[in-house]
């Protein structure tokens, strides 16, 4: 069971949670220069564009979920919204090169933009089951 940062039970854990390697060194950056950071799917974005907040300012409302954990111990957390029906889809994030013009997000300043490539997981299984 992974516990909320605020001490909360949280009940959701996504299974597949994967960043690529323009991802992990943003990452990496921001963890250099913020320490521990956060992604967050907020209730107010278009689905496939996180937050990038530093952990100790991350404050989940009572519908987020821990959606996944990446590198470096980075977690995922998605708004309720989002979270339904997210256990037959992998999720990866990726960078863009171009912020979004006034986001607060910690990758912005370094001139990036996370985003979230959400794809079918059964497919793969899909494949598994025709070639047996």
């Amino acid at each position: 069971m992974v516990r909320h940062p605020h001490g909360r039970k949280v009940h959701h854990r996504h299974r597949a949670v994967e960043a690529s390697d323009d991802a992990l060194d943003v990452l990496r950056l921001l963890l250099e220069m913020h320490g521990p950071v956060v992604l967050y799917l907020a209730p107010d974005t278009d689905g496939y564009t996180p937050v990038c907040v530093p952990l100790r300012d991350f404050r989940p409302g009572a519908g987020d979920v821990l959606a996944g954990q990446t590198a470096w111990h980075t977690q995922l957390w998605m708004a309720e919204p989002f979270h339904v029906g997210f256990d037959d889809l992998d999720v990866r994030i990726e960078v863009r090169n171009r912020p979004q013009a006034g986001s607060t997000s910690l990758e912005a300043s370094c001139g990036f933009r996370f985003t979230l490539r959400i794809e079918k997981a059964d497919s793969a299984a899909e494949f598994v089951e025709e070639a047996s």
